[in-house]
């Protein structure tokens, strides 16, 4: 399958490779298809792109990557894998991450959601200093 994306022009996927979230995420409630999209110039970062609105494409950490058990959703079992949405960040922080609203997914359903935890310590912005691999520090 092919998809025409303003970020990453067109995408070239398979159907098993499609994460369909029933229920949507919060930038597209409506529900979906979606894309995990690996790009060596945003890594560690990753994006979910919806098929349905190629617009529509989130930034995605493995939470397991700068976080511990304590800070917020860093379990990963065999059967899901966790994602919280990144949102870029400004001055001393690069990074904002949801730690109330994860992403999981079963890779091997291809099903998706994203879930509110009823943990109201855990922040819906977490600040991190993480930076992409072309930027400079200021």
């Amino acid at each position: 399958m092919k998809l025409t994306t303003p970020r990453f022009g067109v995408l070239s996927f398979l159907e098993e490779q499609m994460v369909v979230f029933p229920a949507g995420v919060l930038t597209a409630p409506e529900g979906g298809h979606f894309v995990i999209i690996d790009d060596s110039s945003s890594a560690p970062f990753q994006w979910l792109v919806c098929v349905e609105r190629p617009e529509c494409a989130i930034t995605v950490l493995d939470p397991a990557l700068v976080l511990n058990d304590a800070d917020g959703p860093v379990a990963q079992s065999g059967e899901t894998t966790t994602f919280v949405v990144a949102t870029p960040g400004n001055g001393s922080v690069a990074w904002w991450l949801d730690l109330r609203h994860p992403i999981l997914i079963n890779p091997a359903e291809r099903t998706g959601e994203q879930v509110t935890l009823d943990d109201s310590s855990l922040p819906e912005r977490f600040p991190v200093a993480l930076q992409l691999p072309h930027e400079t520090a200021e």
